[in-house]
């Protein structure tokens, strides 16, 4: 629990940095993409919203900083549907740094979870590694503990 503390103090921390050396443009857009894991596949979708950062002195993208809200599905392949109601948010400068809270539930039981997220990022084309936690009373949920995910950010 403090190695989670210490993840989101320091993605939280970062942020005022970035005001210092460059400017900020704000930008809203749709977040897509599928992730891999232990389990099976699963699909996302969420809204985001937050600052494409520019070098000074040049129309070249530094990285962008977004709060998204969403969905998830659980794996695909699932004898049941899951699905997880999703807020998040990511820090893309090449490299990509994410915490999401997730609820995932199939209707009938459901366990909430942190995930952080590290991985790359380009071109709005995100590649990254997360890991589930869960934050309250263990579910058998079938879902990833650990995955491979692939996101592309469609601006607006």
């Amino acid at each position: 629990m403090k190695l989670q503390a210490f993840i989101v103090c320091a993605l939280l921390s970062c942020s005022p940095i970035c005001k210092l050396c460059a400017s900020d443009v704000p930008v809203h857009g749709v977040t897509i993409g599928v992730q891999s894991g232990d389990i099976g596949t699963s699909l996302e979708a969420m809204y985001s919203y937050g600052s494409l950062v520019y070098w000074p002195k040049t129309s070249m993208i530094k990285g962008l900083g977004a709060i998204s809200v969403g969905m998830e599905t659980g794996p695909l392949n699932a004898d049941r549907f899951i699905i997880a109601p999703k807020i998040s948010y990511t820090m893309n400068w090449f490299v990509s740094f994410g915490a999401s809270m997730l609820y995932y539930t199939d209707f009938h039981g459901g366990s909430l979870r942190f995930r952080p997220e590290i991985g790359i990022s380009m071109l709005g084309v995100r590649v990254y590694h997360g890991w589930n936690f869960s934050v309250d009373r263990y579910n058998p949920l079938p879902m990833n503990t650990s995955f491979f995910g692939l996101t592309y950010f469609v601006k607006f």
